[in-house]
């Protein structure tokens, strides 16, 4: 009797312990799901907020004349479209469903800074950048309408964005719940937002930029086979390797390619490839070689060379180092191309070399084939002694040269570079060959991987 009492004790206060423990991991489970979906809400109101003031500060540029008023108001739209931007990506929504309302933020982000660096030079707002700005007052409007809207059912259904996240525990087998609320009203703002016409202006994240064709395909369109024979020439063959490519299929984009898988096999040692050949013209777009990289012994200047040769085997011409970068046993070296004496930098392909024997095992052409065409010859309005005269008097300058640049809306600009001094900081200065006006200034930073540009 003693014994079943003794067993009927002990089990009351197991079941009493699991009890309490099972209480004490809801309440923390709750208390954790009220935290996150708190941090949902505040990141949702504080997008209400930025939508608000952004649609009265693009209210305002539609009547502000004055050129430091012009300018405080376009920065206040950058600062709220950046800061609208980031509390959008903390909330639980699919990028599907906020795609278009995150690149319509991002475009207003970057004509606004357009903008500032215009009224900076007291350049007016013309009737094409009004145009522009309504159309943009006109998309804030409705972004703010919609979710003000939607405020209302988070202000009622505490749990209205933890929702989603027990939808994807119901994904699971977990729970069978509803399609969230807060997923259909996100896409009916993204299906809102896709009714505006594209914005075309002088930066970035233009749609135009996204439409661009690429400018260094030539010849005519290749088959399958042809793509294989073009890929087994990229790879930096191995002696005593046998190498075999299959095409596996296509990559739609703005440069249309073959997906070829190169295979090299030797005695202890297997390689693997990925290469991409144009269809228009079988021009080598990328290269990827995946083996096990040893402990280096070539060095940097030796790597440099077998990188310049195999670009000129590629059929590369007229290329000079711009700079690299070493990580995991390898370097990639950034060339860019030369015309005339002058540094053209869109014309870039980047090669990859491991250190170990000095085998090629990366190559990026990418922004070669995209930027790369018949150009007129150069002709400097100003001399480099001249441009020198508009640098900064604290700069230390070491030296100068013309150089074609990119510029952020994908257009190309000749200039004089500079490289120089502040300090124990190096700068390089971009100045418009035409008229001397700072088009870009980078900073170098050299670590012990290489020197980096910001």
């Amino acid at each position: 009797m003693r014994v079943n009492s003794l067993t009927l004790f002990l089990t009351g206060i197991i079941a009493v312990a699991i009890a309490a423990w099972g209480y004490n991991q809801y309440t923390l489970r709750r208390a954790m799901e009220l935290d996150l979906n708190a941090r949902y809400q505040r990141a949702f109101y504080e997008l209400l907020t930025n939508t608000q003031n952004l649609e009265v500060l693009l209210s305002k540029s539609l009547v502000v004349n004055g050129r430091e008023q012009a300018g405080a108001v376009f920065s206040s739209v950058w600062q709220q479209a950046m800061a609208a931007q980031a509390n959008l990506g903390q909330l639980p929504i699919s990028t599907e469903l906020t795609a278009r309302t995150a690149k319509f933020l991002t475009q207003v982000a970057d004509y606004a800074n357009t903008l500032v660096r215009r009224a900076g030079t007291g350049a007016p707002v013309t009737r094409d950048h009004w145009e522009r700005l309504r159309r943009l007052y006109d998309q804030a409007a409705v972004l703010n309408r919609e979710l003000h809207r939607m405020e209302a059912r988070v202000a009622t259904n505490g749990a209205y964005f933890w929702e989603i996240t027990r939808t994807a525990a119901a994904k699971r087998g977990v729970a069978q719940v509803s399609l969230p609320q807060a997923h259909a009203d996100f896409r009916a703002i993204n299906r809102e937002m896709q009714t505006y016409p594209t914005l075309i202006y002088d930066g970035p994240f233009s749609d135009h930029m996204e439409r661009k064709k690429p400018l260094g395909l030539t010849g005519s369109v290749i088959s399958a086979a042809d793509a294989e024979k073009r890929a087994l020439a990229v790879i930096d063959r191995v002696r005593g390797t046998a190498y075999s490519a299959k095409t596996t299929g296509t990559v739609k984009g703005r440069i249309e390619s073959y997906r070829v898988e190169v295979t090299g096999s030797r005695p202890g040692a297997d390689e693997k490839a990925t290469c991409l050949i144009s269809r228009k013209g079988g021009h080598p777009v990328l290269m990827l070689l995946g083996r096990d990289i040893g402990g280096a012994r070539v060095d940097l200047a030796a790597a440099e060379e077998r990188a310049a040769h195999y670009l000129d085997r590629l059929g590369f011409p007229k290329m000079r180092l711009s700079y690299s970068i070493r990580r995991n046993g390898m370097v990639t070296f950034n060339f860019v191309g030369e015309e005339d004496g002058v540094v053209v930098y869109p014309d870039m392909v980047k090669v990859t070399v491991a250190l170990d024997n000095g085998q090629v095992v990366g190559l990026d052409a990418t922004p070669y084939l995209m930027a790369h065409h018949p150009r007129q010859a150069f002709r400097p309005s100003l001399t480099l002694e001249q441009a020198r005269s508009f640098l900064s008097p604290h700069l230390k300058v070491e030296k100068g040269r013309l150089a074609l640049i990119p510029t952020d809306a994908g257009e190309e600009k000749l200039t004089y570079e500079f490289r120089g001094t502040v300090g124990p900081n190096t700068f390089l200065i971009y100045l418009d060959a035409a008229n001397g006006e700072e088009v870009k200034v980078l900073k170098l930073i050299t670590s012990t991987a290489g020197t980096l540009v910001m």
